[in-house]
């Protein structure tokens, strides 16, 4: 006797359309935020050094900025007071205009502070960022 061949009935094609809608979903917010990740990326800054002279109460920071994206310092905190700095590129291949740090290039900013300190300590305090982002930092206070 010749078995009836039976096709899919349409609860197991409802099955089917809903895994391949899941995977679809899934990919399709993989590479959403890979694009994402990848054109929007979150500005870094690496601070080398940080010095404070108790002498001409100046604030001197070198930063670096490794990428992805430009950076615009605004101002620095040290010791809860808020200093303006202003920054300047520290060789001739580094890229500074303003405030803003190029991708790849370092910077030496400065202020002036109205904190008093003792030479020899330390002075933790952060630089923050046009976006908002802040970078701790400590602070050696010279004579």
């Amino acid at each position: 006797m010749p078995t009836k061949l039976k096709g899919m009935t349409s609860l197991e094609i409802a099955i089917i359309v809903a895994i391949v809608l899941v995977i679809a979903v899934a990919v399709g917010w993989y590479l959403y935020t890979t694009s994402i990740a990848a054109f929007g990326g979150q500005p870094r800054l690496n601070i080398v050094s940080a010095e404070l002279s108790s002498s001409t109460s100046e604030l001197k920071l070198r930063v670096v900025n490794p990428g992805p994206v430009d950076v615009k310092v605004d101002y620095a905190e040290v010791a809860g007071e808020t200093v303006q700095l202003s920054c300047r590129p520290v060789s001739q291949n580094d890229q500074v205009q303003g405030n803003v740090i190029k991708i790849g290039s370092q910077a030496e900013c400065t202020g002036q502070v109205q904190v008093r300190a003792t030479p020899g300590t330390m002075l933790s305090g952060r630089v923050i960022l046009s976006g908002g982002q802040s970078f701790m930092f400590n602070a050696a206070v010279k004579p």
